[in-house]
This record gives C-alpha cells, sequence and structure tokens, in this order.
C-alpha cells in the first residue's frame, strides 16, 4: 500500500485519524518505520505526545510548510500521552437537547451540540500552530474530523451530513491561530468550503478510493484541490469536481463536464458567503 502512496506522489501524511487507532500500538509504531522508509514525511501520531503534536515540514522551491495534524475521531485509550504512543487527540463533548416541542410530539429527535474541549488541549493546538508558524512560511492544520455517512443516514450524499458546530469552531480557532488553511476529512464525502478572514477551511476533501462496504456500488462525488502558494502565501485556491465508482481510484474532469459536482459543492457552501468561478479546467474558489 505505501508503494501506491510513493507512486502517487504522496509526500505528507497525516496519522492522526481512526483506523490508526483501531489495532494497537504496536502497528502505529511500526507505521512511522515504514513512512520513514519511503519517504513520506508524517505528523499526527508518534511514540509520546510531544512527537505526535509536531508538524510535518516540507520545502518546495524555497517554500517551507507546515502540516499540524489533529484528529477528534478514535478509540478511546489510543491518545498519545507523555509516555506512550498514539495519536494527537483533540476531544469533543457531545450533547443532547430536547427540542421545544417533545412533549407534544414524541419521538423527535433531539437537537446535537458538540463541545470541544477550551482548555489544556486548545491551548496546546495554538502553541503547536504558533510553533509550526516559526519554522514555516506556510501552515496548514490537517483534522480527521465530523461524521461519517454510514454510522447515521447510509445513503448520505454530498454535502447531506451537517458541518458540526465543533468544527466551525475549531477550523475558525486554527486559523485564528495562525493557520494559513484547514484540511478536513473523515465523512467520506465533499464538505462545504468556507472563507474565514481571508483563508479557507476545507470542511471535508472526500475520498479518492472506496473500500468501505456501504459504499462500493454507488458513484460518489469528490474533488482535487490545488493551491498556488507564491511568495510565502496561499495565491490561489482551486478545486478539480470528480466520481468515484466503486472502489475508485476517481475519474476527474472538467467543470462542465462534471456540473452536478461543481453545483453541489456550490449549494452547499451558499450558506458560508463562499464565491466561486468556473473555469475551463477548474473552479475557483474566491479568497
Amino acid at each position: 500500500m505505501f508503494e501506491s502512496y510513493v507512486r502517487a506522489g504522496f509526500d505528507v501524511m497525516n496519522q492522526a485519524n481512526n483506523p490508526n487507532t483501531y489495532h494497537g500500538h504496536e502497528p502505529i509504531m511500526r507505521s512511522f518505520e515504514v513512512l520513514d522508509a519511503a519517504g513520506i514525511i508524517h505528523s499526527g501520531a508518534g511514540p509520546n505526545l510531544e512527537e505526535a503534536s509536531k508538524p510535518a515540514i516540507i520545502e518546495r522551491n524555497g517554500t517551507k510548510i507546515a502540516f499540524v495534524s489533529r484528529t477528534s475521531v478514535g478509540t478511546p485509550g489510543m491518545e498519545a500521552t507523555v509516555d506512550t504512543p498514539g495519536v494527537a487527540f483533540y476531544p469533543i463533548q457531545t450533547l443532547y437537547e430536547p427540542p421545544a416541542r417533545v412533549h407534544s410530539n414524541p419521538g423527535l429527535p433531539p437537537i446535537v451540540h458538540t463541545v470541544p474541549d477550551r482548555g489544556e488541549h486548545r491551548i496546546a493546538l495554538e502553541a503547536d500552530i504558533r510553533t509550526a508558524r516559526e519554522q514555516a512560511d506556510v501552515v496548514i492544520v490537517s483534522w480527521h474530523w465530523g461524521l461519517s455517512p454510514y454510522q447515521i443516514q447510509p445513503n448520505a450524499g454530498a454535502g447531506d451530513l451537517p458541518v458540526m458546530e465543533y468544527q466551525q469552531e475549531m477550523g475558525h480557532f486554527a486559523i485564528d491561530s495562525g493557520a494559513d488553511m484547514v484540511i478536513g476529512h473523515h465523512s467520506h464525502q465533499p464538505q462545504p468550503i468556507e472563507i474565514y478572514k481571508g483563508k479557507p477551511i476545507l470542511y471535508s476533501l472526500a475520498n479518492f478510493v472506496h473500500d468501505l462496504g456501504g459504499f462500493r456500488d454507488r458513484t460518489l462525488m469528490t474533488m482535487m484541490v490545488s493551491c498556488l502558494i507564491a511568495d510565502g502565501k496561499l495565491q490561489r485556491l482551486s478545486y478539480i469536481p470528480g466520481v468515484v465508482r466503486g472502489h475508485g481510484p476517481p475519474d476527474f474532469a472538467r467543470p462542465s463536464q462534471a456540473p452536478e459536482v461543481v453545483k453541489r459543492i456550490t449549494e452547499m457552501s451558499a450558506p458560508f458567503g463562499t464565491k466561486f468561478e468556473m473555469g475551463e479546467e477548474e473552479v475557483t474558489v474566491s479568497l
């Protein structure tokens, strides 16, 4: 599998994710060796919390780009600690509020609130972003978060699952702390693009490959995002729409050839006030 990553041209990997927590500490430690041997820089997991929290930094044409990684999804007990390996975990509390008319309409679903830690984990994240800022020209926060369709709505499509309260709060916090961009993943479907203070938050990029049973027989939307970085800053953001049929890989197309994908991403991003310009080869996001 790692050979495929190398052939595909991956340079950086976020190891802060729920699949990385399923099989215990030994496979995580082994993954570091395999990634290092493949020449893939990684962040988001480590032999201890200090190492798991460190950014992955790459340099291209004299510009340094740092990736700070977190996950809010995963197996309890697999978060990295001072002296044990694991992932860089950011805890979220879930609260359920009865709707106003529940007494007259028994069975109404509750209103779900998600509250991120606002203590030590927030302080640590801010410090990690600022440290990355000192070491690099551009800082990207990569966050495994949100909901997966099969957990609550198996047939959900692009944008059908809401951006959770904590996602927007922490996306904004990451930008306020010095990040230039936030990239989200976990929902397996595209989610909205928000521009906050001139900087993008991509709540989910979706998948390029689907190996989960519930997705194998479906055609799902995806997108490939492109960033132009010049003079140490993010100057331009765009995406190429695509679809994944069955397992994948994705079929990417010109915007005019994938109007349903462009339309859906535009619609789901509209509540955030995001503007797009459709070109011949790609869709540009107004920063």
